[in-house]
């Protein structure tokens, strides 16, 4: 029986992306599946990064109401944003760069705190007024791999980022012969195949800015898990305390009362931007995304599970 058996296991961590990574293989060869996960997180956070003047994404936003050809996997990452967009009812937006540049987070969390006077002088004469265009006019081409923004949208990739590395590194860990492969980028997760022992993926849901316990113990046997929490990246400027999920209808930081949130789904891209989407107000309220179940802790304390969360439980 499967659960009586422990597997040969190797594990690496490394940083990259502006946090820190854990990729687990299960099977032989796991040195040269783990060397090769850890070179594709670096050229994907190479093609994605918005701190990178010469990334794909610094080049799309550059170019924003022109067409730009682009690789295959920064074409899945746009086609994904926008689905989550719209099956978020807006709530997930990736559309935000310009704003949350204008509020301070235009460099990598790392250097965050060594902000200067000019960029508190930007930040506190930011247009209040500048809103989310949302994704409506962003096309895309997949007979020719081309993406066009409308002029003056800022695409940025935060939010759903390290969920869709996640989902092609380990897609690609099981393709080249591992039995089975753990990725988790900063909490944005995904399982596949064959697990260290049991007949499942066993995570533990941790936050210690939230809560000084662990959240919940859940069984994975192919999918994604990924944490949102406003409790972390957050910094000041002009005197206010900011924190990086913002509200599309208001163009700030969002006023919610929640902490955190876990989700759960069949990929780690779409469980990230659900997360993103349960935090964030909206007219759908609370509604849970499709495809997601999730855990949500409030501020005072409280912790709710929507969408038979507890069905993945130990």
């Amino acid at each position: 029986m499967v659960a009586d058996i422990g597997w040969a296991k190797t594990e690496h961590r490394f940083r990259a992306m502006g946090t820190d990574c854990h990729v687990l293989v299960v099977g032989p060869g796991g040195d040269g599946h783990c060397t090769a996960a850890e070179e594709q997180v670096y050229r994907l956070e190479r093609l994605w990064s918005r701190f990178d003047p010469d990334s794909e994404v610094s080049r799309m936003n550059a170019a924003a109401g022109e067409t730009v050809t682009v690789t295959t996997e920064t074409f899945a990452l746009v086609e994904k944003a926008v689905l989550a967009w719209q099956m978020t009812d807006g709530r997930f937006d990736p559309t935000m760069a310009h704003r949350i540049v204008d509020l301070g987070y235009d460099r990598s969390f790392e250097t965050i705190n060594s902000l200067d006077m000019a960029d508190t002088v930007r930040a506190a004469s930011g247009a209040v007024e500048d809103r989310s265009a949302g994704c409506g006019d962003i096309l895309l081409s997949r007979y020719d791999c081309t993406v066009r923004l409308p002029p003056g949208l800022g695409f940025d990739p935060g939010g759903i980022g390290k969920g869709l590395a996640a989902d092609i590194v380990s897609k690609a860990a099981i393709d080249n012969g591992a039995w089975g492969v753990l990725v988790n980028l900063g909490g944005d997760l995904r399982v596949r195949g064959t697990p260290p022992s049991g007949d499942a993926w066993m995570v533990t849901i941790t936050e210690p800015t939230v809560a000084n316990h662990p959240l919940a113990t859940i069984a994975l046997t192919d999918g994604g898990l990924a944490t949102s929490t406003t409790r972390k990246r957050r910094w000041r400027m002009a005197c206010v305390e900011n924190h990086h999920l913002l509200d599309p209808v208001t163009g700030l930081p969002a006023d919610t009362d929640v902490d955190l949130v876990s989700a759960v789904a069949g990929d780690a891209w779409w469980a990230e931007a659900a997360a993103t989407a349960l935090i964030v107000p909206g007219e759908s309220g609370s509604l849970t995304p499709p495809g997601c179940a999730a855990i949500r802790v409030h501020r005072d304390g409280t912790t709710e599970r929507l969408a038979d969360f507890e069905g993945y439980e130990t």
